[in-house]
């Protein structure tokens, strides 16, 4: 993370053309229109590469039941937890799915999240799924920056009266290739809960081959709960990330570095659930990985649209720098996106370009609890 004193940015066609000192600007920009940066710090824009953006309902009466003592495994086994969210979800309008995600990318762009990934899994059966894509699609030719994920993997559904096996060959079988043919184009990646209970590593990387065949990329929920091997199997498979891994083993993050996976971790998850277990970042570092942090916004163990709060987690429960944290919500989350044009301000980066008025970037982390909200001084709107 380079700090560049006295700087300019210059942009053309909606593209960062050149970056350095305003002493050392090229002199065929010195007469172009200018936006005065009154002395603000200008950033890239956060991205936001784990979301499950799209759902029905909320789940605050069961996060009064945690309050009272009962844990997320036992409301799940109740019948509670993301299947009460599949219910909501099953009877929601694409048009009411569609205008809540509206309000929720428009929350996170004025904190200053420009690109979100965003994905399925609170449909869980394949017409219902269908019907998230439909939302995304429609959010994505409103002009939303947004890459999608398909997850019917998610939990299994209730109509498979808990038989993991038969509903993973039906989304590796039927599901997922009628949803790419019946939405082309739309998700370009897919994602398993791969965790005790839900999905095994077998059942899991069947679905991601069968999801890889149709060209989606695996981004995998793993070593959540409890170690699962899901790292190692994200490292197997190639993919472009592995999530959560708060118990991931040190097997499976020398395979993370070894194969360039991103570790994409979700610190709120861990402060909502009141979790002890922290994923560990600093050895994740240490071996060479490129992490990234995300808000993981859900109705169940995560409602939160604050990158704020996300980059302050990191540095203070993960161990991460400022630098490291700061880079972890934009570089590298785009790059396992495979936004190569996003997350930075070099040449050739998209000219989603943040204006903070402080006077240095730490204090978006040294005052807890402040609301900072970033300028938009290029207006990019979706």
């Amino acid at each position: 993370m380079d700090r560049i004193p006295d700087p300019a940015v210059v942009v053309l066609g909606g593209r960062v053309a050149w970056t350095g000192r305003r002493s050392l600007l090229p002199p065929e920009w010195v007469g172009a229109r200018t936006v005065d940066g009154r002395g603000c710090w200008a950033t890239p824009g956060f991205v936001d590469p784990h979301t499950h953006l799209l759902f029905g309902g909320d789940r605050s009466g069961e996060f009064n039941r945690r309050l009272h003592g009962a844990t997320y495994a036992e409301i799940a086994a109740e019948g509670g937890g993301i299947l009460e969210t599949v219910r909501a979800t099953r009877t929601a309008s694409v048009a009411d799915l569609a205008s809540a995600g509206e309000a929720r990318l428009a929350e996170l762009h004025l904190r200053g999240v420009v690109h979100v990934e965003a994905k399925t899994g609170y449909g869980l059966d394949l017409e219902s799924e269908s019907r998230l894509l439909e939302a995304y699609a429609f959010l994505r030719r409103a002009g939303w920056s947004l890459d999608v994920t398909l997850l019917p993997g998610h939990e299994v559904a209730p109509e498979f009266a808990g038989d993991a096996e038969a509903n993973a060959r039906a989304i590796a079988e039927d599901w997922l290739p009628e949803l790419v043919r019946r939405h082309p184009g739309v998700a370009a990646f897919c994602d398993v809960f791969v965790e005790k209970g839900v999905f095994s590593v077998d059942q899991g990387r069947r679905i991601f081959q069968s999801g890889q065949a149709l060209g989606l990329a695996p981004r995998v929920h793993a070593d959540e709960l409890g170690w699962t091997g899901g790292a190692e199997l994200a490292a197997e498979l190639g993919a472009a990330s592995a999530d959560h891994l708060m118990f991931c083993s040190e097997a499976g993050i020398a395979s993370m570095a070894a194969a360039g996976v991103t570790p994409v971790l979700l610190p709120g998850t861990t402060l909502f659930l009141g979790m002890r277990d922290w994923a560990p970042a600093r050895r994740m570092i240490e071996a060479g990985c490129a992490v990234a942090l995300a808000s993981d916004f859900n109705p169940g163990s995560c409602p939160c649209l604050d990158p704020l709060l996300v980059l302050r987690l990191g540095c203070l429960q993960l161990r991460m720098t400022f630098e490291e944290a700061f880079t972890a919500m934009t570089l590298h989350p785009a790059r396992s996106l495979r936004r190569r044009d996003l997350g930075h301000l070099h040449p050739g980066a998209r000219a989603a370009i943040l204006l903070w008025d402080l006077a240095d970037p730490l204090e978006l982390v040294y005052w807890l609890g402040a609301d900072f909200r970033p300028e938009f001084p290029l207006a990019e709107e979706p």
